[in-house]
């Protein structure tokens, strides 16, 4: 994908390099380019789709990084990640607040397995049973067992038969820390959670900007799904009230309008430090 792709306007970089970049135009084109890897099956539910290619353009924008993979076949691969996003249900599409999360973990594992050099022919018909269990289950329907563990299971079993040596996969869902290899213990302990990010406040300069913010995921769904991704109503972006602390972390996009009619868009990393300092989003300069 060359050109001005959906992944140079939602290029993240440290925030006050962030706050000066104006976006580019909108460009559904390198989303569109992903339907041939990604093809749509009969049984997605209406408006899952374009979820499912957003997610995509997410994990190849924003991949885990190398260090967490195994590095060769002797090693092992845990298909559970306790640090991959999970989409905000607030103020959200309620299908966005749905199935996002079964959108972004299909695309990870799917672009993980292709990076540990998994072959389609193995990886492809188990995710796609993964994705179909998964979708049921935020449907609150029935399904046959736990999706990790099921794929897990059918990985293992296909890789026994690889021509190639191919890294044993696992389901562990401990997250202090994760493991390198599956736990050999019958008994596992409770998982442990990270404790809540530091609250962050934001401000305008000059004051009086009205600010907007959507995630960097919910962007790129309503790039799919709507002809102005920057319409606050259309695409439900959420006012964000400055000098307050929120409790806000991850990758957004946003736009501040002024009383003089100044409009600045652009995208941030919002990673709350502990500290005082705001985030400011500028009128003029960085």
């Amino acid at each position: 994908m060359s050109g001005r792709t959906l992944a140079a306007l939602l290029a993240l970089t440290s925030p006050a390099a962030a706050a000066a970049q104006d976006a580019a135009p909108d460009d559904g084109a390198a989303m569109q380019a992903l339907e041939a890897t990604v093809p749509k099956q009969e049984w997605y539910p209406d408006g899952y789709y374009d979820i499912r290619i957003a997610a995509e353009a997410q994990v190849a924008e924003f991949p885990r990084p190398a260090g967490v993979l195994p590095a060769t076949p002797e090693q092992s691969y845990n298909l559970v990640a306790c640090d991959t996003e999970r989409p905000r249900a607030e103020g959200s599409d309620p299908l966005l607040a749905r199935y996002g999360y079964v959108a972004l973990e299909t695309a990870r594992l799917r672009t993980e397995l292709q990076r540990i050099h998994y072959p389609a022919s193995i990886y492809a018909e188990p995710l796609l049973a993964f994705e179909r269990e998964s979708i049921a289950r935020a449907d609150e329907r029935a399904t046959n067992g736990d999706p990790y563990t099921v794929l897990a299971d059918a990985l293992e079993a296909a890789r026994a038969d690889a021509k190639a040596p191919l890294s044993p996969v696992f389901e562990y869902r401990e997250c202090s820390p994760p493991p390198m290899a599956a736990p050999n213990s019958p008994g596992r302990p409770s998982a442990v959670r990270p404790s809540p990010a530091p609250g962050v406040k934001f401000r305008t300069e000059p004051t009086a900007g009205e600010l907007w913010m959507i995630s960097a995921f919910a962007f790129k769904v309503c790039v799919r799904k709507q002809p102005d991704p920057w319409d606050r109503f259309a695409c439900k972006w959420n006012e964000v009230e400055t000098g307050v602390t929120r409790s806000m972390s991850g990758r957004f996009v946003y736009q501040v309008r002024w009383p003089d009619g100044t409009v600045r868009k652009g995208t941030r990393e919002i990673v709350p430090a502990g500290g005082s300092t705001p985030v400011t989003f500028k009128k003029v300069g960085s």
